[in-house]
């Protein structure tokens, strides 16, 4: 149970202190610039301790999961939420470079961050194979309905995403500028996440999930 407390609290305090730097930092315009690039501005250690403690929440539910469900699609969304913890925790140590950099003068600091980024899918695929346990499995199936939903809206969000993107970038080869409206719906993306995450384990606490 120390895991999911652990998960629920690192989710919580993730959007706490995103929802913080957007005042902190207000030369970031959320409009249209991403969440990484609080962390080369004004406290942007902030920003570097969010990834962490995002990856933490990722990385201990991932692995309660992993513990504690005897079926192996239970255990392949715990091994894609620890994959996906790595990206968090890679994005926290290096920093993205500012937004206008282009592609051929990236940093390796900016392409690793970049690359980290990209991991977020594996929590997103994740979200399957674990809101099917709360279907499946009688002791959570009170909350299957309440995760069913956090998933569809996760990934409704995500695929909206990936479509604004490609609609928008494509008209400024490939860079996120002020005409690349996604920076708000980057935050809804994450945000989401780390709520799904905190429903997940706050769920599996009162149901005293056991083999």
């Amino acid at each position: 149970m120390k895991k999911l407390t652990i998960s629920k609290l690192g989710a919580i305090v993730f959007i706490i202190i995103l929802f913080i730097l957007h005042f902190v930092n207000t030369s970031v315009n959320p409009k249209w610039q991403p969440i990484s690039v609080y962390a080369i501005g004004t406290a942007g250690w902030l920003m570097n301790i969010a990834f962490f403690l995002l990856g933490i929440s990722f990385l201990t539910l991932g692995l309660y999961l992993i513990k504690n469900f005897p079926k192996t699609g239970a255990k392949v969304g715990g091994i894609l939420l620890i994959l996906a913890s790595l990206g968090n925790f890679l994005a926290g140590i290096f920093n993205t470079d500012p937004i206008s950099t282009l592609p051929d003068q990236m940093t390796m600091s900016g392409q690793i961050h970049n690359s980290a980024a990209g991991l977020l899918g594996f929590m997103i695929l994740a979200t399957v194979f674990i809101a099917f346990q709360f279907i499946k499995r009688e002791q959570l199936k009170p909350f299957g309905k309440n995760m069913l939903v956090l998933t569809v809206i996760l990934w409704g969000s995500e695929l909206a995403l990936i479509v604004t993107m490609g609609i928008y970038m494509s008209e400024t080869n490939g860079m996120i500028t002020p005409e690349t409206p996604i920076g708000w719906l980057g935050r809804v993306v994450i945000v989401i996440c780390a709520i799904w995450v905190w429903a997940c384990a706050n769920y599996l606490q009162k149901s005293n999930f056991k083999n």
